[in-house]
C-alpha cells in the first residue's frame, strides 16, 4: 500500500513534525502563516509520545487551528511506533522525502548539515510546500504480510550473500568445478559440495558410482560422463594447496547456513500464503498472469525466482 501526493496545507491546520531519532525525537510546531513554538524533544517511550501529543493539543488552542497534520522523514523503521501511537488521534499523518529536506536545507542556508532544530523546520517547510505522502499504517493481515514479505527480502539477501561467498571459496581450491556446475545453488552441485569438497576427495572416486549419485540427484540430468569429467577436472586442478582445510570448514558452514536460511524463507512463505488467502481481494490478485503464492521454489532443488508458467529446473 503506497501513500497517496498530499496537497498543499489547508488554511487552519497545525503543521506538528517531528525528526526521527532511535531514542530521542525532536518535535516542532508551526502554522501555514509561519506562527510557531521552540522546537522539543521527547523520547520513545508512552511518556515521550503523551508529552508531544499534549504539545500538539496545546499549541493547536493557542493558535487557534481547526486541524492537525503531522509530519516526518521516511527514514527507516523508528517512526513506526509514534505512527501506531498516532493511529486514533484526529490528525493527518504524512511522510516526506529524506532529499526534499537536504535540498531545501541546501537552499535555506547553503548546508546540509544536520541539527536537531533544523531539521524538524526544514520538514514543516516541504510541508507548506505540499510534498508529502500520506502515511498508510496497515493492520491486522496486511500487517502481518507487511513484515512477513520485509523479513523475506532480508533473508533472502544474506542468502544471496552466502552464494556468492560459497562461489568464491570453490573457486579457490576447485576452479575447474563450474565446466561441470554452472550454478553452486543446485541440488547435485549442492550435495558433491557437502559430501566430498576437496578435488582430492572428489578425484579418488569410482565414475560409476559418483554417476549413479548424480543421476539420482539431478533426476537423470546427471550422469557417468558428467562424473567423469568432474573426477578428471579434480585430479588436474590448479586449485590452492595451502590452507585447503579452512576453506573446507568455510564451505561447510556455509552450506549449513544456507540449508538454515532456505527453510527459514520456507516457513516465511507458507505464512504468507495462510495470510493471503485470509484477504478476500487476494484471489483476484493472485489471478493475474505472472503472480504467484510462492515467490521461490525451493521443491526444485534450486534457489530461483518464481514465474507461473514455464518448466521448473530440477538438477
Amino acid at each position: 500500500m503506497r501513500g497517496k501526493k498530499v496537497k498543499a496545507v489547508k488554511e487552519g491546520t497545525l503543521i506538528a513534525t517531528v525528526d526521527i531519532g532511535m531514542t530521542t525525537n525532536t518535535g516542532y510546531c508551526t502554522t501555514i502563516d509561519g506562527r510557531d513554538i521552540k522546537p522539543f524533544t521527547f523520547e520513545n517511550t508512552r511518556e515521550g509520545f503523551e508529552k508531544f501529543w499534549h504539545s500538539i493539543v496545546a499549541t493547536k488552542t493557542r493558535f487557534g487551528c481547526s486541524e492537525v497534520m503531522v509530519g516526518y522523514e521516511s527514514t527507516g523503521p523508528y517512526a513506526e511506533p509514534l505512527a501506531q501511537y498516532l493511529m486514533d488521534k484526529p490528525v493527518t499523518m504524512v511522510q516526506v522525502n529524506p532529499l526534499h529536506t537536504k535540498r531545501l536545507k541546501e537552499v535555506n542556508d547553503n548546508s546540509p548539515r544536520k541539527t536537531d532544530d533544523k531539521d524538524p523546520r526544514v520538514i514543516g517547510d516541504v510541508l507548506r510546500l505540499g510534498h508529502a505522502l500520506s502515511v498508510v499504517v496497515p493492520e491486522g493481515d496486511a500487517a502481518y504480510l507487511r513484515r512477513l514479505n520485509n523479513a523475506r527480502e532480508r533473508h533472502v539477501g544474506e542468502r544471496t550473500a552466502l552464494l556468492n561467498q560459497l562461489q568464491q571459496l570453490v573457486f579457490l581450491i576447485f576452479p575447474e568445478f563450474k565446466k561441470v556446475f554452472n550454478d553452486v545453488t543446485i541440488r547435485t552441485a549442492r550435495h558433491i559440495l557437502k559430501n566430498y569438497t576437496t578435488p582430492e576427495r572428489i578425484g579418488k572416486l569410482h565414475k560409476d558410482e559418483l554417476g549413479e549419485e548424480m543421476r539420482r540427484r539431478s533426476m537423470g540430468k546427471f550422469g557417468v560422463q558428467q562424473a567423469e569429467l568432474l573426477i578428471n577436472l579434480a585430479r588436474d586442478t590448479v586449485g590452492i594447496k595451502e590452507g585447503v582445510a579452512g576453506i573446507v570448514l568455510d564451505i561447510r558452514h556455509i552450506l549449513v547456513q544456507l540449508e538454515a536460511v532456505n527453510a527459514f524463507i520456507e516457513e516465511i512463505e507458507a505464512e504468507m500464503k495462510k495470510a493471503l488467502g485470509r484477504i478476500p481481494c487476494s484471489a483476484r490478485i493472485l489471478s493475474m498472469k505472472g503472480l504467484g503464492a510462492s515467490p521461490w521454489r525451493a521443491s526444485s532443488g534450486r534457489w530461483e525466482t518464481f514465474q507461473s508458467s514455464g518448466p521448473s529446473r530440477r538438477s
